[in-house]
């Protein structure tokens, strides 16, 4: 399945906590010297009724005087501060267990993302992706120190005070077992009605998320298209649906918990009750009842904190399966077993009979051939949808193809790493990304530990040197997210520096110049003769003009190569092309007619019927 996913399955929800305990595992020592705090602190915790009941009926019932009592509340202190200290080293180890597992699993969940092919992004929402990196891992956290602090605690605490209600009164310790099997049984119902309510709010949370992401990097589209009010409301009915299903998860929590509160007073009431009527017959002292009241509240306390155990794992167990479901997809474009190096790399490129389509079946490309000798400039050109992105995404291997191969100097490019593959080559596109930082930063980017003296050659090189130094800061100057600081141009002339660090054999250079002025332009075109000396260059270009020096140009018509050949020769051969070049230069004509008659204050009317605006 191209980009497929394979999720959890629902018919076993705790399979995505066993896949994340080998995470965990790594950090057994942190985890054991916070759980066996987490035993002293238990043990600590449910001994002040023990000294109690020791104060009423020995010391005050029977007259042990005033310095045993000392003694008795000083024991009672002491395992308060010893109860205090081991909660505070439990708390703290816990949690740095805890940030060293979602540390891990976030920087293997990310990992996995890079190894994703473009096929995994092309129809997913980053702000989605985003909050599978961040809001569902830390929920895995949350379990692992809350949760687990509340199963060991709750158990173990449960346990300690039955045994001490049994040892007090045997009657009464049977008594409070009665309504545990029902609260069992009902906390099962609940957890699985619950889950799904959770996992559909983390769903809801990720396309929130996404459509946040999606509005505050379009933010200047939003503006200029006065466009507010409507993102406002989309984002509202986006966030109304999150809390609808939140508001849904509380309610079941807010009615459950009260009732499983209910039936555990209900219980100690019975429990007091019958310590009374014991007291009343001689069975058992007064103080006794004072400890069975306080520890049948210790027994059916840990039961409502494992309500929560089991709604944090609800919630985990929701988030565990979104991780997992990208932790499940198989990348389509993996390094072989066995990779082949490549000794020399002059820049040979040859697609052999190469077909392709995307995740939908449709093909957009059909028996694609070329050769490409080294130092030659390939220039592919047809109409929007032609097929000329997905030419050249093949070539670093973006995509594999359904037919056929791409050879680098003889070599599949399915046989080298994708590492290596990519070393060798060099993108300049329409859309320049910058990464949010200092443009030396962002030029290094094409060579790691590139030198200064490296990057202002560089720069020079592509025409940047110049508006660099007149930044506030020069190379060091922050230029913003996506280099919103700059003009398309600098962009563009940035981009081109971090290619020509890169040194690479094959460049590629899709639509490069379409998106800047006429001087910004000029400039690019310098650049980029100066960048594609001696490599070999593929290149989209929209404005046919600035490929006559082509060695080749590739005309493609619906994935298919229907001409081939330098300009002079397609221009002769009255095709495709030839007419694409007198069309574009005759808007041009019209685009210069239109210019002067501005300067005399006369309209032209080009020779053409135009539709009528709707």
């Amino acid at each position: 399945m191209r980009g497929g996913m394979t999720p959890v399955s629902a018919k076993h929800p705790f399979q995505s906590l066993k896949r994340v305990l080998p995470w965990i595992m790594p950090y057994w020592p942190v985890m054991l010297f916070g759980l066996a705090c987490m035993l002293i602190t238990t043990y600590l915790g449910q001994q002040p009724p023990r000294i109690i009941q020791h104060i009423i009926d020995d010391v005050l019932g029977s007259g042990g005087g005033f310095y045993q009592g000392v003694r008795a509340v000083l024991l009672l202190g002491a395992v308060y501060l010893g109860s205090m200290l081991f909660n505070m080293l439990r708390t703290y180890w816990l949690h740095v267990a805890g940030q060293k597992v979602i540390h891990n699993l976030r920087v293997r969940l990310y990992g996995h993302f890079q190894q994703l092919p473009l096929t995994y992004y092309d129809n997913r929402q980053t702000g989605d992706l985003m909050s599978r990196m961040t809001g569902d891992v830390e929920q895995i956290e949350n379990l692992m120190v809350h949760g687990l602090d509340v199963l060991v605690m709750g158990i173990l605490g449960m346990g300690l005070a039955w045994y001490y209600i049994h040892v007090y009164a045997p009657l009464i310790s049977w008594l409070v077992l009665i309504p545990v099997p029902i609260l069992l049984i009902a906390i099962y119902f609940f957890s699985g009605r619950v889950r799904k309510i959770y996992r559909t709010i983390r769903d809801r949370v990720g396309d929130l998320n996404a459509k946040l992401q999606d509005n505050i990097s379009g933010i200047r589209v939003i503006k200029a298209f006065s466009r507010e009010t409507d993102e406002l409301d989309r984002v509202t009915a986006d966030s109304e649906q999150v809390r609808e299903m939140s508001i849904r998860g509380i309610r079941m929590w807010a009615t459950f918990g009260p009732l499983m509160g209910l039936i555990g007073n209900i219980s100690t009431l019975t429990a007091l009750l019958v310590g009374i009527y014991l007291v009343s017959i001689g069975e058992i002292k007064a103080g006794a009842v004072m400890a069975i009241f306080l520890y049948t509240g210790n027994f059916y306390q840990p039961i409502g904190q494992l309500f929560q155990f089991f709604d944090s794992i609800q919630r985990s167990l929701a988030a565990g399966e979104r991780i997992l479901e990208v932790m499940d997809t198989i990348p389509e474009i993996q390094d072989p077993e066995a990779p082949k190096t490549l000794d020399a790399v002059a820049g040979h490129v040859e697609l052999r009979d190469v077909s392709f389509s995307y995740a939908s079946g449709e093909r957009v490309l059909h028996e694609i051939s070329l050769t490409a000798e080294p130092g030659q400039r390939i220039a592919l050109v047809g109409r929007s949808g032609a097929g000329k992105t997905s030419f050249i995404n093949l070539i670093p291997r973006f995509y594999d193809p359904l037919e056929g191969a791409v050879f680098i100097e003889g070599t599949d490019v399915r046989d080298l790493r994708q590492a290596e593959l990519r070393r060798y080559i060099a993108l300049v596109l329409q859309e320049t990304f910058l990464f949010n930082g200092s443009v030396a930063e962002n030029l290094r980017y094409g060579k790691l530990g590139a030198g200064d003296e490296e990057l202002e050659a560089a720069a020079r090189i592509a025409n940047a040197h110049e508006f660099i130094e007149k930044l506030p800061d020069g190379y060091a100057t922050e230029i913003g997210e996506r280099g919103v600081k700059l003009s398309g141009g600098q962009r563009q002339r940035l981009a081109i520096a971090r290619a020509v660090l890169a040194d690479p054999r094959i460049l590629i250079l899709d639509e490069a110049t379409s998106s800047v002025d006429s001087e910004s332009e000029i400039l690019i075109h310098q650049a980029l003769e100066r960048l594609m000396e001696g490599r070999t260059t593929f290149i989209i270009a929209h404005r046919l003009s600035t490929i006559r020096s082509a060695d080749v140009i590739l005309v493609l018509e619906n994935g298919r190569i229907v001409e081939r050949g330098p300009h002079r020769e397609l221009i002769k051969a009255r095709g495709l092309y030839a007419h694409m070049y007198e069309q574009q230069f005759w808007l041009d004509d019209i685009a210069d007619e239109e210019e002067e008659a501005e300067e005399r204050d006369i309209i032209v009317e080009p020779d053409i019927d135009l539709p009528a605006m709707q």
